[in-house]
């Protein structure tokens, strides 16, 4: 172009004022620029729901020189003047400035407007809302592009999302802000679009196209009634639609979604049908399933509203109309109505048709005068094929570009033109994620796994002492992901463990701080689920790699070598977070003899950390040759080691302590077998050839039957000896029973029941078989006890030690034998107590060593054998010596004395009497022989102590005085107890267990008991004859209850009257004792008797 031809480009665009402008655009900030106002070439702008949209304006300037940073980011607004002369408004703001030519001093630019909602795209970004509304999650990414950012929410909104529910969790992940935020409201049935307000636009956000308030009528339609429907002509007084079309698609009949909730254990399904007509009779019901994935609808109703949902966005698009025309005020989200439309009844009196408009697409094409055009189009190309470049950078598929065409050269004609897609208005319309439908649902997917961190309740990832685990009743932990940025945005997520079933299963919680593995449902950012724990720490030290074969660094080796059987080393973490316990070192006994052998699960205590720390652990160790399971807790020291039992500190195996099976604890232990127990030190066959039943215990049984024969033989002895028969042979309580079985004794039944064969069929079958006490071998039986006994084997002896006291008891028999000798030794004394007989048998088979059957020797002090209720026998076939090797031999008796012979000599020693009788000669031989008068020697006789009595009524009269008979003073209100045990040392020390009655005495001294105290002194006196103890100050005296026997004479009634009035402390054998005669007097002085006979009347009951 010449000089010329510019100077006449810029004459005519000079007389171009902006009241002869079709459009004007203005930016904020105008006077920044030098070169003057722009003016506006052309535009072509691209705006539909759902969508931010843009506007590319071609402008022009007088300057080539313009800055085109500044521009970006200001508020522009394109002016568009409409047939009335008003003017509407498109603002945005400059998201891309570029120069397209220039020359001389005029240059043609193209600014590129934008909605504040398209810098979201701009931002990406990976974050966590919890329980949270949708519409308080857009709220707060929105509010982070203020002052720029402004919204409202349409009236029908907030009420319609009444029924949508709070998200527990939701992640924004590796997703730009306006992909997060599309998707939310997508899901939620919400859309968007843009108006102008004072000062620029405004992103409306509405739920229900149909409703006047989500939706507003087009300006130009409001004003003039309706769109018209007519050809583009120059004279028009109004815009209209010059192109009109409609087409419907098969449509679904049912829409059905259905979501698997795991806390219900139940499915939740819902399915909505269509409220539109399918087609024609031959048109399929076709159905779309969706399976949005788990917990994804809380009930029943939710599922419903998205069923909804879904059905909506199908419907809205089974009808969609496309138009041209010249409307200026069109834009996405207002509605218009259609009059003269071509698919209008002709006269009709229906109301017009409305529209919803989705989507416009615009040219713009200024008025400029024609030498204007021309050169500019000489100067930097022709506008169309301009426009049409802009419109191919808006994202336009295909099939506008083909109608852009048109579009285009009718905006060269007419100055404006746009093209259009709608829907009817009372149809909501409703977004979708993947126009196609492939993908419902589309969003950022989480492919393959992840690892985050276990935190506690206020996000922190240490644990607060003993407050390791946080978890929910679900056994849900909260993790935060590493790309999180908010401290307590933490979800509660599952944790998958190795088998899970009703009341079966493992369980494993990971703790605080942890790092664990995550996974996802269906690639799901929004549900995932701990697969896993991971370690993240680093050692001490370390032996060298060798990748590919070469020598690769390592840490320092000799951290290892401190170790040894009782402490650790090497088990430092250099880098924080988690190290492994087993990390295997080397076989070398300076790096732990650990070629990572050593592996297991190990627990930690709660609270603590490094090697105070208690816990529990099961060990595998798997060294060559020295194979090892531990299972073991910290406490006590309780462990099971299987075996190669060595020495171990941590990752350091130490030295050899054994082979085989070790069972300890420093606390209490105790083995329990409700069906028996063997305890054998016999091998068995166990071996991949050969393995022999558990329970065979073929060497026990030989040793008990051998046992059972042993007691036969000699029980049978002692019944042909006059003995005491076993009862563990005869039986203990009846003959031919016991406890075990009632249809034999105590050892045979023991014996039947350890030799029992049970089937191997099942548990329940040798159930059955062991009521019946088999004991025939057979192929389909098993050696087992039939009954829960404890049998105990020994192949080379038994040995119990016990360095205090060793307890043996049992409910019905003892028996200990051997096939030689028993030996019973003590260090102290030695008891043998029965409630019954004893019976001592010796020399049955033949006489022991020196010829002896039964020996009793007492090396030092007396030998003491009574008969405290009956009689002593001493028989022998031969000779019985009775001799005293350094003293004399005393023979006392309270009644006589008889010394007989089988040939009818007899000597008799009765009361003071000795009676000599014999059918031959007496014959005497002294030296000296002396007959004198009337002489007397007492002997006392012992007092023997009474076991249990029968228990009878009795009636307890007595009284307290300080002497005994009549003329001693009473002890009137003096308190007393009446207690049995042992003698007490005074009133205070009597234990309440052992008090049978207390109070005080009345005014003459009596003890006054009531017959619920009478019956129970009866009893306790019954039970304690020689232990019962009537106490008061300074006196503890015994009670003493007898019975007047016909057989006492007089002298024996004397003695118990004289004890029972307190007149003795004892029972004297004769009168001739030193004490008897002195006090028999007294007594009857103090009785007022005459005689002795009579002391016994006054003082019985």
């Amino acid at each position: 172009m010449s000089a010329a031809q510019l100077e006449q480009v810029d004459a005519a665009l000079g007389a171009f004022s902006s009241i002869t402008r079709l459009y004007e655009i203005t930016l904020e900030g105008d006077g920044a620029q030098d070169a003057g106002p722009l003016l506006v070439e052309a535009f072509a702008g691209d705006e539909q729901l759902q969508t931010p949209g843009a506007r590319d304006v071609i402008v022009l300037s007088t300057s080539a020189q313009l800055a085109l940073a500044p521009m970006l980011g200001k508020l522009a607004t394109l002016q568009v003047s409409l047939f009335d002369g008003s003017r509407a408004s498109f603002s945005g703001h400059v998201s891309e400035a570029a120069m397209l030519g220039s020359f001389g001093g005029l240059a043609r630019y193209r600014l590129r407007l934008t909605p504040w909602l398209w810098r979201l795209g701009q931002v990406r970004n990976s974050r966590v809302w919890q329980d949270k509304s949708v519409i308080e999650i857009v709220e707060s990414v929105f509010q982070s592009y203020a002052p720029a950012a402004r919204w409202r929410w349409s009236d029908d909104t907030r009420p319609f999302m009444d029924g949508a529910a709070v998200r527990s969790y939701c992640c924004q992940y590796r997703e730009s802000d306006l992909d997060f935020v599309g998707r939310l409201l997508t899901e939620e049935g919400l859309a968007w679009r843009f108006e102008e307000q004072e000062g620029g636009h405004c992103l409306v956000l509405f739920a229900d196209s149909s409703a006047d308030s989500a939706v507003l009528e087009d300006a130009s339609s409001a004003a003039g009634g309706g769109i018209r429907f007519h050809g583009a002509r120059a004279g028009e007084q109004g815009d209209t639609l010059q192109a009109f079309s409609t087409a419907r698609s098969l449509n679904t009949a049912l829409a059905t979604v259905l979501s698997y909730d795991y806390k219900a254990k139940q499915a939740v399904a819902a399915g909505v049908p269509t409220r539109t007509a399918v087609g024609g009779q031959h048109a399929p019901l076709l159905e779309s399933y969706d399976t949005p994935g788990q917990y994804y609808y809380a009930d029943a109703a939710q599922a419903s509203r998205y069923a909804l949902l879904r059905m909506q966005a199908l419907e809205a698009r089974s009808e969609r109309c496309v138009a041209r025309s010249t409307v200026r005020t069109l834009r996405a989200g207002t509605r218009f109505r259609l009059t003269q439309g071509p698919l209008q009844g002709a006269g009709g009196d229906a109301p017009a048709p409305a529209y919803t408009v989705l989507r416009v697409c615009s040219v713009g094409v200024n008025n400029l005068p024609a030498p204007a055009r021309q050169g500019l189009a000489e100067l930097f190309g022709p506008i169309p094929e301009l426009l049409q470049e802009s419109l191919g950078t808006l994202n336009l598929g295909p099939r506008h570009i083909e109608h852009f065409e048109q579009v285009i050269a009718q905006a060269v004609a007419s100055g404006y033109a746009n093209h259009l897609e709608a829907i009817p208005a009372a149809t909501p319309w409703r977004p979708m994620l993947g126009e196609n439908g492939l993908r419902q649902h589309p969003k950022p997917t989480a492919c393959g796994s992840q690892s985050a961190i276990v935190v506690g309740a206020d996000g922190q990832d240490a644990a607060s002492g003993a407050d390791e685990i946080y978890c929910d009743r679900l056994g849900r932990v909260r993790i935060r992901f590493h790309w999180q940025q908010e401290t307590h945005a933490t979800c509660w997520v599952r944790v998958a463990q190795r088998a899970a079933g009703g009341g079966m299963g493992s369980q494993f919680l990971p703790r605080i701080g942890q790092e664990v593995l995550v996974q996802f449902l269906e690639n799901d950012i929004d549900r995932p689920v701990i697969i896993g724990a991971l370690y993240n720490g680093q050692g001490e030290g370390g032996t060298k790699p060798t990748p590919g074969g070469v020598r690769g660094e390592s840490g320092d080796a000799g951290v290892f070598q401190p170790a040894h059987d009782h402490a650790v080393a090497g088990q430092g973490n250099v880098a924080g977070g988690n190290s492994p316990l087993w990390h295997g070192a080397a076989g070398a006994s300076a790096a732990h003899r650990n070629a990572s052998a050593q592996w297991g699960i190990r627990s930690k205590e709660f609270g603590k950390a490094g090697g105070l720390a208690g816990y529990n652990q099961l060990l595998f160790d798997d060294t060559d040759s020295q194979g090892r399971v531990q299972l073991k807790s910290s406490h006590a020291a309780s462990e099971l080691t299987l075996g190669h039992l060595i020495h171990a500190a941590d990752n350091y195996r130490g030295s050899l302590r054994g082979a085989g099976a070790e069972l300890r604890t420093d606390a209490y232990g105790a083995v329990r077998a409700g069906a028996g127990l063997l305890v054998s030190s016999y091998v068995l066959n166990h071996g991949a050839g050969a393995r022999d039943p558990a329970g065979d215990n073929a060497p026990g049984m030989a040793l008990l039957k051998q046992a059972a024969k042993l007691g036969e033989t000699f029980s049978e002895a002692a019944v042909t000896h006059q003995g005491v028969a076993y009862a563990a042979h005869l039986g203990a309580t009846a003959p031919g029973s016991s406890a075990l079985d009632a249809k034999a004794a105590p050892l045979p039944a023991f014996l039947t029941s350890a030799s029992g064969m049970l089937s191997r069929d099942s548990a329940d079958a040798a159930r059955s078989d062991a009521a019946g006490k088999p004991t025939a071998p057979a192929d389909d039986k098993l050696p087992h006890s039939s009954d829960a006994i404890i049998a105990v084997a020994a192949k080379a002896g038994l040995g119990v030690v016990a360095g205090q006291d060793i307890q043996l008891a049992n409910g019905e028999t003892a028996t200990l034998m051997s096939g030689l000798d028993t030996q019973f030794a003590s260090g102290g004394q030695w008891r043998l107590h029965t409630g019954q007989a004893i019976g001592m048998l010796g020399g049955v088979v033949k006489p022991g060593e020196g010829e002896l059957g039964v020996q009793l020797v007492a090396a030092s002090q007396p030998i003491e054998v009574q008969a405290q209720s009956d009689e002593i026998k001493v028989q022998a076939r031969e000779e019985v010596n009775v001799a005293s090797a350094n003293a004399h031999i005393d023979w006392a008796a309270a009644k006589s004395i008889r010394l007989s012979t089988a040939g009818g000599a007899n000597i008799t020693i009765e009361g003071g009497n000795i009676t000599i009788q014999c059918p031959g000669k007496i014959t005497v031989f002294a030296g000296k022989k002396s007959f004198l008068g009337p002489a007397g020697l007492g002997y006392p006789l012992p007092r023997l102590p009474r076991s249990e009595l029968a228990l009878r009524p009795l009636k307890f009269l007595l009284r307290l005085a300080d002497t005994p008979g009549l003329k001693g003073h009473a002890l009137a209100h003096t308190p007393w107890k009446i207690t049995h045990g042992a003698q007490p040392d005074g009133m205070d020390f009597i234990d309440d267990d052992k008090l049978v009655a207390q109070g005080k005495t009345d005014a003459s001294g009596n003890i006054k008991l009531s017959d619920a105290e009478e019956e129970k002194l009866a009893a306790v006196y019954a039970s304690n004859p020689d232990h019962t103890w009537i106490v008061y100050p300074g006196h503890s005296v015994r009670l003493n209850v007898e019975t007047e026997s016909p057989d006492w004479s007089d002298k024996e009634k004397l003695f118990h009257a004289m004890q029972a009035a307190d007149f003795s402390a004892g029972r004297y054998g004769t009168i001739f004792e030193a004490a008897a005669a002195p006090q028999a007097r007294y007594a009857k002085e103090a009785l007022a008797s005459l005689t002795l006979k009579n002391i016994l009347p006054k003082v019985k009951v």
